[in-house]
């Protein structure tokens, strides 16, 4: 397969947009999103990300966006973080706009897809056949790969664990930046002070991960996967709350042997949208190129 793919990675605050090919990425370049844009704006925004990453040697665009999508058409139905971007045919407009083949896929199936694609999660030398991909950001949301097949569910929710009732809200409320901003506070802010020893920061952080052990026991009960990566901002402060979690989940019995690893891939969402690209329109490109 050649030929580069413009991917890009769009969270709640920032986007990521690159040249990708085959495990490669290059030309990563990082964007502020306008969360609060009106629904043409944010089209116009993604589309001027495109334009100033592609190049004559483009054969597509790959996409992965935080909310539900409906991956065989493109058709976005809402976006987290992002309210009034919602009900668009993206892969529509953008197909129209540059003339190639575009896939639109959830940003976390993207990165659990890169990551079992590429990461670092091998046993024996193979890659697990069974991943769970746990993005903690802005958000709470897990990407499924069952014996080396992405799984999205009949709607596309399948992992959307944020979601799920949780005390007096969801999951993603104790489990993501979500859990500092309902405290009108900033997990950035509260993990440099961490860092410098401050004993709230370092409770708060001890309360995240209590509360992510309940969400990794239920995806561990839900899904019995080989591994689990954890990747997104959040998971940089895993050695504030790896302690916690592990103590929580601990506590249910079936959890024992559970695997967990913090990515280490680069841009695991950029590559993991390149390859589910190639995977939809490998056919396509093939004979394109052979013509």
């Amino acid at each position: 397969m050649t030929g580069k793919i413009v991917c890009i990675d769009l969270g709640g605050t920032k986007a990521l947009c690159g040249l990708a090919n085959q495990g490669a990425v290059a030309n990563v370049k990082r964007y502020p999103v306008p969360s609060s844009a009106s629904k043409n704006e944010m089209t116009d925004y993604i589309i001027d990300l495109i334009d100033k990453t592609v190049t004559d040697e483009c054969v597509g665009i790959a996409i992965g966006i935080p909310g539900v999508v409906d991956s065989d058409t493109g058709y976005i139905f809402e976006v987290t973080n992002i309210p009034n971007w919602r009900n668009i045919n993206l892969t529509g407009i953008l197909g129209a706009r540059f003339k190639v083949p575009v896939m639109v896929h959830n940003d976390v199936n993207c990165f659990a897809y890169g990551e079992y694609k590429y990461g670092a999660h091998f046993d024996n030398g193979l890659p697990c056949q069974t991943i769970l991909g746990v993005c903690l950001g802005t958000g709470l949301g897990a990407g499924v790969v069952i014996s080396g097949r992405l799984y999205e569910g009949r709607h596309g929710l399948a992992g959307e664990f944020g979601s799920a009732p949780y005390l007096n809200n969801t999951l993603e409320d104790y489990c993501s930046g979500q859990f500092f901003r309902n405290l009108g506070t900033d997990g950035a802010k509260e993990y440099e002070l961490a860092l410098a020893g401050d004993q709230r920061a370092l409770h708060l952080f001890e309360q995240l991960g209590s509360h992510l052990g309940v969400a990794i026991a239920h995806m561990q009960l839900a899904y019995d996967p080989d591994v689990i990566v954890l990747g997104g901002s959040v998971s940089n402060a895993y050695h504030l709350f790896e302690a916690a979690m592990h103590a929580r989940f601990a506590q249910f019995e079936q959890c024992e042997h559970l695997k967990i690893c913090i990515s280490s891939l680069p841009h695991a969402a950029l590559v993991g949208a390149c390859e589910l690209f190639y995977q939809r329109y490998r056919i396509e490109l093939t004979n394109l190129q052979s013509a």
